[in-house]
């Protein structure tokens, strides 16, 4: 398997010009990078010390770094001793000026704030470059800091329920990535809520990332029993027409519980699909990933669902660098917007969501400037965002259809919307909660779904109706 590192500067022709720059930049901003973060500067006249490993450097790789970059995880190399990350001193700098790693995709400052941003501070994109620029020195062993712990059992402690596919799924060692859906019975007797979902990856080096969905039709278990082997293989999403979001992970990513009183329906006897993207790793692994779910505990008032703006009717002209697709969702019911998941497929250029409310005032909801379909998420916000009925979220999305390596259509051609690789999507995924609900009320209903079914149907009728006949 290529390189992380490699692979976040694929189609970077800057780099020779761009590691000298960052060279002098390094020198001139690790002095300025106290005041980066609103502190004093070093008195005039007083030499700057140069950064080191332990007192400086060791703290931002685990910090930053060895969620993924440790041994037996997803990283394809080790950031835990001095000597790792000092042989790949200037490839992390360049990567972290550049912010391709760590892959945190959203641009700083857009939007609301997000839980678990993992993107450096200018602080520390200053320190790593300094260091790097000044030859890597180690420093004094005493200012090592205690390695970092983590949790690698259920990070949220014992699962209520834990689901897995019935059987193991071989990873070959090389190849192209696989996504591949596996469908697990829940065999639950009645409806529950769920407060928190947590993953564990059977095989973590060649796990990328996991979407999971909700399936109450029994369709995508006539998928899995069509196909030989575990499971089916479905690039985008489960590949069946009707389901919902249930949740996702990727490397890095930290469990947390919904805020108190909100829950996510999880009806009884419905199916969890797992859709899972295999990348081989150069050795051949087998997988069996499991998911814990966490149930409420207390009374749930509002219930968590997902809706998109999304766009369906496009079609992207072969040889197009920049092609721009436009998508909205007329927002039905006073709502509480908790995350957002922007989705494109090989394409994808940017992708920016926005929310305009009805007194016509525009608020950023994400941007995703640089699009990187191997680093996709949902991102939920630190604190729940209000928006009254009648406001419309907004989606612009760029692709570049032309002769890069990315694309999947060698010479390019005309892509429309669709589940396949070769295929493209416009979608910004939005959960949200009704305003005030409170199904702990006798006789409360959960309405909101309702509200959001009529929706689409009547925007499915709507789009039968320009059919020709």
């Amino acid at each position: 398997m290529m390189e992380m590192f490699d692979l976040a500067r694929m189609g970077a022709s800057r780099r020779s010009s761009g590691t000298l720059r960052l060279v002098f930049a390094a020198l001139v901003a690790w002095p300025l990078a106290p005041a980066l973060m609103g502190k004093e500067p070093a008195p005039p006249g007083r030499e700057t010390r140069t950064p080191t490993f332990t007192k400086d450097v060791a703290q931002i790789i685990q910090k930053r770094c060895q969620n993924c970059h440790r041994r037996h995880h997803v990283g394809p190399f080790a950031l835990e001793t001095y000597e790792q990350v000092r042989k790949r001193a200037s490839d992390i700098a360049t990567v972290a000026e550049e912010r391709s790693m760590p892959p945190w995709k959203p641009e700083s400052g857009v939007g609301p704030k997000l839980k678990h941003d993992q993107s450096l501070s200018k602080e520390e994109i200053a320190t790593l470059a300094a260091w790097a620029a000044a030859g890597a020195p180690k420093g004094d062993d005493k200012d090592m800091p205690p390695p970092a712990q983590f949790a690698e059992g259920w990070k949220l402690g014992p699962p209520d329920l834990i689901l897995e596919p019935s059987e193991d799924f071989p990873v070959p060692a090389s190849g192209p990535g696989t996504y591949r859906c596996f469908v697990i019975p829940t065999n639950l007797a009645k409806d529950a809520y769920i407060s928190a979902i947590d993953f564990r990856p059977g095989a973590p080096r060649v796990v990328h990332h996991i979407n999971a969905f909700l399936d109450t039709t029994g369709q995508a278990r006539k998928r899995d029993e069509a196909e030989p082997g575990p499971g089916y293989t479905s690039f985008s999403g489960p590949g069946i027409e009707v389901y919902e979001d249930l949740s996702f992970w990727a490397a890095g990513h930290e469990p947390s519980y919904l805020p108190k009183g909100i829950g996510q329906r999880l009806p009884r006897q419905a199916d969890v699909i797992l859709q899972i993207h295999y990348h081989p790793s150069g050795k051949a692994e087998v997988d069996r990933t499991r998911i814990g779910v966490y149930f409420a505990r207390g009374p749930i008032k509002q219930a968590l669902h997902w809706s998109t703006a999304s766009n369906s009717d496009f079609r992207i002209p072969a040889g197009d660098p920049n092609y721009e697709v436009k998508a909205h969702w007329y927002i039905p019911a006073d709502v509480e917007v908790m995350a957002v998941s922007p989705h494109m497929h090989l394409l994808g250029r940017d992708m920016r969501m926005t929310v305009t409310y009805p007194n016509g005032r525009t608020e950023n909801l994400i941007n995703i400037p640089v699009w990187d379909p191997a680093w996709q998420s949902t991102y939920y916000f630190q604190k729940p965002m209000s928006l009254p009925k009648g406001s419309v979220v907004k989606v612009i999305a760029h692709y570049d259809n032309s002769g890069h390596a990315r694309n999947p259509n060698q010479p390019p051609k005309p892509v429309s919307w669709g589940y396949g690789g070769n295929d493209e999507m416009c979608e910004g995924f939005i959960a949200v909660v009704k305003k005030g609900q409170d199904l702990t009320l006798p006789r409360a209903t959960d309405d909101l779904a309702e509200i959001f079914m009529r929706q689409k149907q009547r925007t499915f009728f709507k789009q039968m109706a320009k059919q020709p006949r």
